[in-house]
């Protein structure tokens, strides 16, 4: 038996990933809020009022069977529901071009004549049915997968003229299909069970897999970077070029370090080493922007270095704009640098009076020597 506090905790915690609709058994609910961040989160914050009825509905409450009978016996076939259009729509739509976009244009020109608009009209036709179909599955109605991609079909004409509202009519009548082919779903029952658990898990992990996947290829080969002089650099040849960069090439020999560490040295050892390299309190990095070759200073070197540097990068300095401009956001970063060093210090004085205080040994060794 469900739980309405769980219910809600789990709504709390992980609403707009789906938590509670699994929970209460309804995976392809779950899986469309994951999907869509808990429908534009409109759907999450409407789920704040409806979770009572979905909990009843899975634990097969008889005052909730009485009602759904004698619904059934008045319509014929489940209402019509502005937020479920809007649902079928939005969905169908996104999942439609998701997959059209999913095998970039590149390949698809590359293909022998006439088979590009094949693939041009099928995947804009299998993803508006697949997200139209997820929609119009859940609740206590139903609708088969042949009327939603039928109704995808209609749109073959746009979609073979490439406008760019194609895409959306595939959706539309997709959408007016499986409204007209709704039916209730009488047979509907939540899952129970640790191997129907296991199950659900695997098959909701495959989906998300599949779906983050087409997502990937949306991004690799749609996206562009643009560079500071303008040039636009495809996606896919920006992440190669990454992992050929510097900065890629010190994250790998940091972590091989760290790695070699840690199989001489035991955990706790490893995990300080992992945080100092980390630099959670920054102070690496004011050391470099305060152009120490090492990673220790007296303070009777930092505080000359930090007026040195002050004075050198001050903006009243420069003339033109742009060199003001770079001038005081070097200046900024000095500033911030040494105010690192200096709070730093003084938080290792105060560390040090303690320690006086209780008479126990400094054993402080960090990399600022004050």
């Amino acid at each position: 038996m469900a739980n309405i506090v769980v219910a809600y905790i789990c709504w709390v915690l992980g609403g707009p990933l789906g938590l509670h609709h699994f929970y209460l058994g309804r995976d392809k609910q779950a899986f469309l809020w994951w999907m869509s961040l808990g429908g534009f989160f409109l759907g999450w914050i409407r789920d704040l009022w409806r979770l009572p009825e979905y909990l009843y509905e899975a634990n097969k409450d008889q005052r909730v069977r009485a009602i759904f009978q004698a619904r059934i016996a008045k319509h014929p076939q489940p209402p019509w529901k502005i937020a479920r259009f809007a649902g079928q729509m939005l969905i169908g739509t996104m999942m439609s071009y998701l997959l059209r976009l999913a095998i970039p244009d590149f390949v698809l020109n590359n293909m022998e004549y006439g088979l590009d608009h094949v693939f041009k009209v099928i995947l804009p036709v299998i993803g508006a049915a697949i997200g139209v179909s997820l929609v119009s599955n859940i609740g206590v109605q139903k609708v088969s997968f042949k009327w939603c991609i039928l109704g995808a079909a209609i749109s073959t004409p746009w979609l073979l003229l490439e406008s760019p509202s194609s895409i959306t009519y595939a959706s539309l009548f997709s959408t007016f299909m499986a409204i007209e082919k709704r039916e209730w779903d009488i047979e509907k029952e939540a899952p129970t069970g640790v191997c129907n658990f296991i199950k659900r898990v695997i098959v909701l992990a495959l989906c998300g897999c599949i779906y983050m996947t087409l997502w990937g290829s949306v991004i690799c080969f749609n996206m562009h970077v643009v560079t500071s002089d303008g040039m636009d650099v495809p996606m896919y040849e920006a992440i190669g070029n990454f992992f050929e960069s510097p900065a890629w090439k010190d994250f790998k020999k940091t972590m091989n370090e760290l790695y070699e560490f840690c199989q001489v040295n035991d955990w706790d050892t490893c995990y300080q080493k992992l945080v100092e390299h980390l630099d959670p309190t920054g102070e690496a990095h004011a050391y470099k922007v305060l152009e120490f070759d090492g990673l220790s200073a007296h303070l009777d070197e930092i505080q000359p270095r930090c007026r040195k540097l002050s004075r050198q990068y001050h903006p009243d300095k420069f003339n033109t704009a742009a060199e003001k401009l770079a001038a005081q956001e070097k200046f900024i970063e000095i500033q911030k640098a040494c105010g690192i060093l200096s709070n730093m210090r003084k938080r290792r004085a105060e560390k040090n009076m303690k320690s006086d205080s209780t008479k126990t040994p400094d054993t402080d060794h960090r990399r600022t020597e004050f």
